[in-house]
């Protein structure tokens, strides 16, 4: 498939992967704001895709030259598109839980994409909420859990462990107000 200002978040994604794939890269999670977006339905949307992968950052850039991609600092931009795509350092981690192994997955045009499952990408995004007041985030993770089923005893015992309990707090009291 080629890439066009047409290429949805999705369709990127699974081109991204099936190339690293060819690559003998399988190890990639995406990570951050696009697995929000895939969650919400883009009603958070962002012009990023992030993966997180332990492979050689040789071998990526090799992969994504053939897809067309230049580097451009830390990104990879596309004359065809307005994503960008970064590979930011790992390992996968949610907090202080090092290494995380992803539990979500979808398949976009037959290729399985890992990424963080919806309790996941919750915890995720509390963290820059706990970590740096980003209510941006914490009004992410309230979308997700509004979309999604999340284990919200995880969340809680996650946040404890974190010591965030109190910010947590303002979490589940914005998530019921939600619902209502």
């Amino acid at each position: 498939m080629e890439i066009s200002f047409a290429t949805t978040r999705a369709e990127l994604a699974a081109i991204v992967v099936s190339k690293l794939q060819h690559h003998k890269i399988t190890s990639v999670v995406l990570v951050g704001g696009s697995v929000v977006s895939l969650y919400t339905n883009n009603r958070y949307e962002t012009r990023d895709l992030d993966f997180i992968t332990s492979a050689d950052h040789r071998k990526i850039h090799i992969a994504m030259l053939e897809l067309g991609f230049t580097s451009a600092g830390k990104d990879f931009v596309h004359a065809n598109t307005d994503f960008t795509v970064e590979f930011p350092s790992g390992p996968l981690a949610i907090g202080d839980d090092v290494p995380v192994l992803a539990e979500g997955s979808i398949t976009v045009n037959g290729v399985v994409i890992s990424l963080l499952s919806p309790t996941q990408s919750v915890m995720d995004r509390l963290m820059s909420f706990f970590l740096y007041n980003d209510r941006q985030c914490l009004e992410q993770a309230v979308l997700i859990a509004h979309d999604h089923s999340v284990d919200l005893d995880r969340v809680a015992a996650w946040a404890t462990r974190e010591k965030y309990t109190e910010k947590l707090k303002v979490f589940l009291l914005r998530n019921a107000d939600f619902k209502k």
